[in-house]
């Protein structure tokens, strides 16, 4: 029987790194201790291992060791941000193709302290924004922050952060690169953005519930959990110094050397191949399904900057119903529905039945996308497409 081909990476990725799993049971089984919560040999070798996996995620994305945050994940920080960074009736401008990582909290905020919103909706027909119809919002709202996703979950789409962190500056901006890092290319020192999240277990192929969290350098940022750091233990303040800060409470220590493996890993086989290998393997399947009957793509472009995902539907077929078919019959894995971004599925004329997305990662292969392009082929031959009647596959 042929193996399942996993076209879920946005959604995590699948298999991790090599030297993942070795590493985190070596820490497991060998040295387990509690970084930082006093001197015995365990502890003092997690400490080590916490901060060799800090500078190893710090190399590969180029930013600062001290200034470079764990936490339980991508959403926490962005949490951090938002929260710590927006006060009663200020503005923020964002994309209109946001997760909701970034909106609820958004909204929430709008709620509760009366922060306005302004995505802005760009004329690019993918919803990318130009970086003067950014600052252009910034202007007219007064906003005093930007938030953007690096890319869209939805379509792959890459936006331009550092022409955009330029056009609007002063004003900080925050990314989103929850679908770029380890993915894009990530130089953090020069795009000139004040702060990027990301998580450790989709492009950076690492362990689920590590987030990361770069800071430029003199970008402060309040804690939004305080606790325990076994540092100043004799203050009931945060120490005031990074990374105890923003680090309360005993860490994912063997998520953390996990994530340091896979960032080596990467670092090793670079970043560029990786995104080369994952945008050619779009590129493949996206051109076969393009030109199909009643095929859609929504948000597709061949020829702008994207990631290795796309998502498509096809006209009269429930998107729940095929996608189990073609895992089913074609053992094709990817994720239905509105992916957590009902803002870029509106966006992108796709709300509210949303669509399949495919994510190719650096383990995906050629054949991969070609059984994808024939298992859609063949449907669309045996059952045909009529935009009028959403009929079951």
């Amino acid at each position: 029987m042929t193996p399942p081909a996993y076209l879920d990476q946005a959604a995590t990725s699948f298999p991790k790194a090599p030297g993942v799993s070795a590493a985190m049971a070596s820490f497991l089984d060998g040295f387990a201790g509690n970084p930082g919560r006093g001197g015995h040999r365990l502890t003092v070798a997690a400490s080590r291992a916490v901060e060799a996996a800090r500078e190893a995620v710090a190399a590969l994305l180029g930013a600062e060791p001290e200034r470079t945050l764990f936490g339980p994940g991508c959403t926490f920080w962005l949490n951090t941000l938002l929260d710590g960074l927006l006060g009663t009736d200020d503005a923020v401008v964002c994309s209109s193709l946001e997760h909701n990582a970034v909106m609820r909290p958004l909204r929430w905020l709008e709620e509760s302290r009366g922060v306005s919103v302004h995505p802005v909706p760009a004329s690019d027909p993918h919803g990318v924004p130009e970086p003067e119809e950014v600052a252009e919002a910034v202007v007219r709202t007064g906003a005093r922050l930007v938030v953007l996703a690096h890319a869209s979950n939805v379509s792959g789409a890459v936006l331009p952060v550092e022409e955009i962190a330029r056009a609007v500056a002063p004003v900080p901006v925050v990314v989103d690169a929850a679908q770029s890092a380890g993915s894009v290319p990530i130089d953090f020192a020069r795009m000139g953005v004040a702060a990027l999240a990301c998580s450790a277990h989709k492009g950076l192929l690492g362990p689920t519930g590590v987030g990361i969290l770069l800071l430029a350098p003199g970008f402060e940022l309040p804690p939004l959990v305080r606790g325990g750091t076994g540092s100043r233990s004799e203050s009931e303040q945060m120490p005031e110094m990074l990374p105890d800060l923003l680090e309360a409470g005993t860490p994912n220590t063997v998520g953390i050397v996990g994530t340091g493996a896979a960032s080596a890993w990467l670092r090793e086989r670079g970043v560029a191949s990786v995104h080369a290998h994952e945008r050619r393997l779009a590129l493949r399947a996206a051109e076969g399904l393009v030109d199909l009957p009643g095929v859609e793509l929504p948000g597709w472009s061949p020829t702008a900057p994207r990631t290795g995902t796309f998502s498509f539907c096809v006209r009269g077929l429930d998107n729940g119903a095929l996608a189990h078919r073609l895992d089913r019959e074609n053992g094709l894995l990817m994720r239905v529905g509105l992916h957590c971004a009902p803002a870029a599925h509106r966006r992108l004329g796709s709300f509210p039945d949303g669509t399949i997305r495919a994510s190719f990662g650096p383990f995906n292969t050629e054949s991969d996308a070609d059984r994808l392009v024939s298992a859609i082929a063949a449907i669309v031959r045996a059952t045909g497409s009529n935009p009028e009647d959403r009929r079951q596959p």
